[in-house]
Protein backbone atom coordinates (compact mmCIF):
# COMPACT_ATOMS: atom_id res chain seq x y z
CA UNK A 1 0.00 0.00 0.00
CA UNK A 2 1.29 3.45 -0.89
CA UNK A 3 1.23 5.58 2.26
CA UNK A 4 1.63 8.79 0.25
CA UNK A 5 -1.98 8.55 -0.87
CA UNK A 6 -3.11 8.21 2.74
CA UNK A 7 -1.01 11.25 3.70
CA UNK A 8 -2.50 13.21 0.78
CA UNK A 9 -6.03 12.33 1.85
CA UNK A 10 -5.32 13.21 5.48
CA UNK A 11 -3.62 16.51 4.69
CA UNK A 12 -6.27 17.57 2.19
CA UNK A 13 -9.00 16.63 4.69
CA UNK A 14 -7.39 18.77 7.37
CA UNK A 15 -7.07 21.74 5.01
CA UNK A 16 -10.67 21.17 3.87
CA UNK A 17 -11.91 21.28 7.47
CA UNK A 18 -10.02 24.52 8.18
CA UNK A 19 -11.44 26.08 5.00
CA UNK A 20 -14.99 25.07 5.90
CA UNK A 21 -14.56 26.80 9.26
CA UNK A 22 -13.08 29.84 7.50
CA UNK A 23 -15.99 29.92 5.04
CA UNK A 24 -18.57 29.76 7.83
CA UNK A 25 -16.83 32.48 9.84
CA UNK A 26 -16.41 34.70 6.76
CA UNK A 27 -20.13 34.40 6.03
CA UNK A 28 -20.79 36.12 9.36
CA UNK A 29 -18.76 39.21 8.44
CA UNK A 30 -20.68 42.38 7.63
CA UNK A 31 -20.90 43.38 3.97
CA UNK A 32 -18.06 45.52 2.67
CA UNK A 33 -18.20 48.91 1.04
CA UNK A 34 -17.77 47.61 -2.47
CA UNK A 35 -19.99 44.52 -2.59
CA UNK A 36 -19.60 41.88 -4.01
CA UNK A 37 -15.89 42.39 -3.24
CA UNK A 38 -15.77 42.93 0.48
CA UNK A 39 -14.47 41.60 3.74
CA UNK A 40 -16.83 38.61 3.62
CA UNK A 41 -16.97 37.42 0.00
CA UNK A 42 -13.20 37.49 -0.65
CA UNK A 43 -12.33 34.95 2.07
CA UNK A 44 -15.47 32.96 1.27
CA UNK A 45 -14.50 32.58 -2.39
CA UNK A 46 -10.90 31.85 -1.46
CA UNK A 47 -12.03 29.14 0.96
CA UNK A 48 -14.44 27.74 -1.63
CA UNK A 49 -11.67 27.47 -4.23
CA UNK A 50 -9.38 25.70 -1.74
CA UNK A 51 -12.24 23.37 -0.73
CA UNK A 52 -12.80 22.38 -4.37
CA UNK A 53 -9.06 21.78 -4.82
CA UNK A 54 -8.99 19.62 -1.66
CA UNK A 55 -11.91 17.56 -2.92
CA UNK A 56 -10.06 17.00 -6.20
CA UNK A 57 -6.90 15.91 -4.33
CA UNK A 58 -8.88 13.59 -2.05
CA UNK A 59 -10.71 12.02 -5.00
CA UNK A 60 -7.53 11.56 -7.00
CA UNK A 61 -5.59 10.08 -4.07
CA UNK A 62 -8.48 7.76 -3.17
CA UNK A 63 -8.71 6.55 -6.77
CA UNK A 64 -4.95 5.88 -6.91
CA UNK A 65 -5.06 4.18 -3.51
CA UNK A 66 -7.83 1.84 -4.63
CA UNK A 67 -6.18 0.97 -7.95
CA UNK A 68 -2.65 0.45 -6.60
CA UNK A 69 -3.56 -2.66 -4.61
CA UNK A 70 -1.74 -5.55 -6.34
CA UNK A 71 1.04 -3.64 -8.03
CA UNK A 72 4.70 -3.66 -7.06
CA UNK A 73 5.86 -1.90 -3.94
CA UNK A 74 5.75 1.88 -4.21
CA UNK A 75 8.93 3.94 -4.00
CA UNK A 76 10.00 5.08 -0.58
CA UNK A 77 8.75 8.44 0.67
CA UNK A 78 11.29 11.25 0.57
CA UNK A 79 13.29 11.60 3.78
CA UNK A 80 11.94 15.03 4.62
CA UNK A 81 8.22 14.35 4.18
CA UNK A 82 7.34 14.43 7.87
CA UNK A 83 9.69 17.33 8.50
CA UNK A 84 8.11 19.30 5.65
CA UNK A 85 4.59 18.61 6.94
CA UNK A 86 5.62 19.71 10.44
CA UNK A 87 7.21 22.88 9.03
CA UNK A 88 4.03 23.70 7.14
CA UNK A 89 1.82 23.16 10.19
CA UNK A 90 4.02 25.09 12.61
CA UNK A 91 4.54 28.03 10.24
CA UNK A 92 0.82 28.23 9.51
CA UNK A 93 -0.10 28.29 13.20
CA UNK A 94 2.53 30.94 13.93
CA UNK A 95 1.41 32.99 10.90
CA UNK A 96 -2.26 32.97 11.94
CA UNK A 97 -1.30 33.72 15.54
CA UNK A 98 0.82 36.71 14.54
CA UNK A 99 -1.99 38.04 12.35
CA UNK A 100 -4.51 37.55 15.16
CA UNK A 101 -2.37 39.35 17.73
CA UNK A 102 -1.57 42.19 15.32
CA UNK A 103 2.19 41.78 15.70
CA UNK A 104 2.89 43.63 12.44
CA UNK A 105 1.19 44.52 9.20
CA UNK A 106 -0.31 41.87 6.93
CA UNK A 107 2.42 42.43 4.34
CA UNK A 108 5.32 42.04 6.78
CA UNK A 109 3.92 38.91 8.45
CA UNK A 110 3.02 37.34 5.11
CA UNK A 111 6.46 38.19 3.73
CA UNK A 112 8.15 36.39 6.64
CA UNK A 113 5.78 33.43 6.39
CA UNK A 114 6.24 32.98 2.65
CA UNK A 115 10.00 33.41 2.84
CA UNK A 116 10.39 30.74 5.51
CA UNK A 117 7.88 28.46 3.81
CA UNK A 118 9.47 28.64 0.36
CA UNK A 119 12.98 28.35 1.75
CA UNK A 120 11.98 25.45 4.04
CA UNK A 121 10.21 23.55 1.29
CA UNK A 122 13.45 23.76 -0.69
CA UNK A 123 15.48 22.30 2.18
CA UNK A 124 16.90 25.63 3.47
CA UNK A 125 19.46 25.67 0.70
CA UNK A 126 21.38 28.93 0.58
CA UNK A 127 20.95 29.43 -3.17
CA UNK A 128 17.16 29.36 -2.83
CA UNK A 129 17.02 32.18 -0.26
CA UNK A 130 17.33 35.00 -2.84
CA UNK A 131 14.50 33.82 -5.08
CA UNK A 132 12.42 33.05 -1.97
CA UNK A 133 12.84 36.62 -0.73
CA UNK A 134 11.90 38.10 -4.10
CA UNK A 135 8.88 35.84 -4.54
CA UNK A 136 7.68 36.43 -0.98
CA UNK A 137 8.07 40.21 -1.30
CA UNK A 138 6.11 40.37 -4.55
CA UNK A 139 3.34 38.07 -3.28
CA UNK A 140 3.01 39.56 0.22
CA UNK A 141 3.23 43.26 -0.52
CA UNK A 142 1.38 42.85 -3.81
CA UNK A 143 -1.49 41.13 -2.01
CA UNK A 144 -1.50 43.80 0.70
CA UNK A 145 -1.67 46.57 -1.91
CA UNK A 146 -4.31 44.76 -3.94
CA UNK A 147 -6.58 44.07 -0.97
CA UNK A 148 -6.24 47.45 0.73
CA UNK A 149 -6.15 49.81 -2.26
CA UNK A 150 -8.03 48.02 -5.04
CA UNK A 151 -10.59 45.81 -3.27
CA UNK A 152 -10.71 47.98 -0.11
CA UNK A 153 -10.73 44.98 2.20
CA UNK A 154 -9.86 45.39 5.86
CA UNK A 155 -6.91 43.12 6.48
CA UNK A 156 -5.90 41.89 9.92
CA UNK A 157 -3.52 44.35 11.57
Amino acid sequence: MDRRHIYEIGTASLILAVCVILWVQASRLPPGTFEPLGSGPVPQWTAAIVIVCCLIVIGSAARRLLTSGAREAPPEDPVGTRRTALLLCVLTVVYVGLLDFGAASFGVITFGFLTLLIWGLEGFRRRVLGPALVTAAIAAFGAEYLFTNVFVVDLPT
